[in-house]
């Protein structure tokens, strides 16, 4: 279900890789570069568009991966553009492509060693390359943003949801040909790619079978024929002219699909209006407030940066990440869940962004104590041996997960271990505080607000943004209001009945010894335990758990069972060096969910959606009008991050700022709609149980 079959190719005598599965070429052995400025760039018109576009991002989207060629060369065209037309208000390319067979790293760089001239874009692709689950994985290349689809098209592409409805500015259709790949090129394939096309957006692709241009007249398109690259007659290109079109009634997009079926508006209806997310209504510069100075925060107010806005970050403390963000070090690998594969599958992708930006900031000089030394999952005792057992049944691929002996997860960790469990090898640790301190200091020098010693107590609308008030009355005012304020979430009235809570983590620091010492990864039991830090002298061990619970006060029983946690978990002989009678912790709170995955998106309006769904069971039965989620504009939350935030942050910080700017989002619809902060009330509501 989420493993991702490999390609299987071989290089025919001119160099160029075939296709085993589908017997066919990735590109023409003529001149593959060429065609593919000729048939893509060419027939969508990309420079002429570009050239009169208004807006700030450009969207193409691929059937097809390959071996990157397309994106290597619409990347270079778009630089070319940005250099020329310096002053344009397009600024950001996002190209979404879909692979169901990913070519290995290896045989990768053995087919971009024949375009030499995009050798620096191909070594990056190649630096992030990874064995992948079935999903949508976001790299950033400057001004181009890839979103790769792993996986069937046919499973993935209705993904893009009712979000990517009349988004999309162009398609690159270059699947194996039709007679090779026949069930790619169907009638589900055009119903989804107009769905998704702006009117006025264009498709090129180079074959011109009769069933694809019927196909895609069909779903609304005006087709044209030219000349074929090379040896080919005939190629077709086209631009959507219409949107009340006719369908084949009998196909469902979506067991959730609500709507009367023979509507012949059917491709633009909203499937799930109750999850719909909406984007925000901002100026050209807009002027963002975030309410919370922790790792959200931080990664939220980067993602919005590199889209040209003018972030304010308001802490209560004096300094940043002094709360749940503040510890001195925490680990940082997936919640790999054994009953929630929605779960599952957001916290892997989440791990893989996150991946991205800690090189990133590496990269940026940013300094911050960490190590990639892999994370150890211990089977201690029956039940974590079932779960890890079912997680170990997923088949992931190695470089993710893997399952290991007693033996070989003791040699992992460098100490003895009384079972056997899993091994993250991608896992690390970091530093958390000195992580978030020293990267909004990075952002200040390119233009953040800090605003610490600053509670915000209220947030009222005025006209299209937002007041805050602080605890003097003091008001700010700002286009777009953000609330990453942990725990103290649900504090104000717009936000009263997301239902999160507190839960209070004592860490506790001890000192290492000379066995401690030979600790390599971090070790997870019924907690965990970290190697030493980079002056070798402390680890931290935790964290406690008391829900409902908001004190920040040492507690010496929680120290106690800390240290008595470990020792009946692992009970070895080396767990007697771990030692917390110097009473040394730091305790923080965390705001968690009952269902354990974050939320992310609009801040809902409870009054109005418990009035208007409350009879939603019925409307979705008898196939009535339902009407879009009612959401306070221009106000977002991002939040229950729970005891993941290292991991989590950086991938949500991503999708509300992709959210907000109305841009693809870097995560499937239904984990969207997993990490929506209305779910809890809806999912009784669509059963038909009231909530008031």
């Amino acid at each position: 279900m989420l493993k991702v079959s490999p390609a299987s190719i071989h290089f025919n005598q001119d160099n160029t890789p075939v296709s085993e599965q589908f017997d066919d070429i990735y590109f023409s052995t003529q001149d593959g570069l060429a065609e593919s400025r000729y048939v893509f760039q060419e027939g969508n018109q990309l420079w002429e568009r570009w050239k009169a576009y208004q807006g700030q991002h450009f969207v193409i989207a691929e059937t097809g991966f390959g071996t990157g060629l397309n994106f290597f060369a619409v990347t270079t065209l778009f630089r070319q553009f940005r250099e020329q037309y310096p002053h344009s208000s397009l600024t950001r390319l996002f190209f979404i492509s879909f692979e169901k067979f990913p070519i290995n790293l290896a045989e990768l760089k053995l087919a971009h060693q024949a375009y030499p001239e995009f050798q620096s874009i191909a070594e990056q692709l190649q630096r992030l390359w990874l064995e992948p689950i079935v999903g949508c994985y976001r790299f950033h290349f400057e001004e181009t943003t890839l979103d790769l689809w792993f996986g069937d098209i046919a499973d993935n592409l209705p993904q893009l949801g009712d979000y990517m409805i009349e988004k999309i500015d162009a398609w690159f259709l270059d699947g194996f040909a039709p007679s090779k790949n026949p069930e790619m090129w169907n009638e589900n394939l055009y119903q989804h790619i107009s769905r998704y096309t702006k009117l006025s957006g264009t498709f090129a692709t180079f074959t011109a079978a009769s069933a694809v241009k019927k196909g895609l007249e069909s779903v609304g398109f005006n087709i044209t024929k030219r000349k074929g690259f090379g040896k080919k007659r005939e190629c077709i290109h086209g631009i959507k002219v219409n949107n009340n079109i006719s369908i084949n009634h009998e196909k469902r997009f979506s067991d959730e699909t609500h709507f009367i079926q023979h509507s012949p508006e059917y491709l633009t209806k909203i499937h799930q209006p109750w999850n719909y997310s909406q984007s925000a209504d901002l100026p050209q510069k807009a002027n963002i407030a975030i309410i919370g100075g922790g790792i959200s925060s931080l990664f939220t107010a980067l993602s919005l940066m590199r889209r040209g806005a003018q972030v304010t970050v308001y802490c209560e403390d004096q300094q940043m990440a002094l709360n749940a963000s503040g510890n001195k070090q925490g680990a940082f690998y997936p919640q790999l869940s054994d009953d929630d594969l929605h779960n599952i599958r957001f916290y892997i992708h989440a791990f893989a962004y996150g991946q991205q930006q800690l090189q990133w900031a590496i990269q940026q000089g940013i300094a911050f104590e960490h190590e990639f030394c892999g994370v150890a999952l211990c089977a201690y005792d029956e039940k974590s041996a079932v779960k890890l057992a079912k997680i170990s049944s997923y088949d992931w691929p190695l470089s993710l997960y893997q399952t290991l002996t007693q033996q070989a997860l003791s040699e992992k960790v460098g100490l003895a271990l009384p079972c056997g469990g899993g091994f993250i090898p991608k896992g690390a640790w970091l530093a958390p505080r000195q992580f978030v301190q020293n990267s909004f200091a990075f952002a200040q020098k390119y233009g953040l607000i800090l605003k610490n010693s600053e509670k915000i107590t209220a947030l009222s609308q005025h006209n299209s943004g937002w007041i805050l008030i602080d605890e003097q009355a003091q008001q700010f005012h700002h286009d777009l209001v953000i609330i990453a304020n942990g725990h103290k979430l649900n504090q104000f009235e717009q936000t009263s009945h997301i239902p999160v809570y507190s839960v209070r983590g004592q860490v506790s620091q001890i000192p290492t010894s000379e066995k401690l010492l030979k600790l390599k990864s971090v070790v997870c039991y019924d907690g965990y335990l970290t190697p030493a830090d980079a002056a070798k002298q402390y680890h931290c061990i935790g964290a406690s758990h008391v829900r409902d619970c908001e004190d920040r006060e040492f507690s010496h029983q929680e120290q106690q069972d800390n240290q008595l946690k470990i020792q009946h978990n692992l009970g070895l002989d080396w767990t007697k060096d771990v030692d917390t009678s110097d009473n040394l912790a730091r305790i923080g709170v965390r705001c968690a969910v009952r269902d354990r995955i974050p939320m992310v998106g609009n801040v809902p309006n409870f009054e109005q959606q418990a009035e208007e769904y409350k009879n939603i069971f019925n409307l979705r039965r008898r196939k009535q009008a339902i009407p879009n989620a009612a959401n306070y504009n221009n106000l977002y939350l991002v939040g229950a991050l729970g005891s993941r935030g290292l991991t989590s942050a950086p991938i949500l910080g991503e999708t509300l700022a992709s959210l907000i700017y109305a841009e693809p989002l870097p995560l499937s619809e239904d984990i969207i709609h997993a990490l929506n902060p209305n779910r809890s009330w809806m999912r009784k509501l669509l059963k038909g149980t009231a909530i008031k």
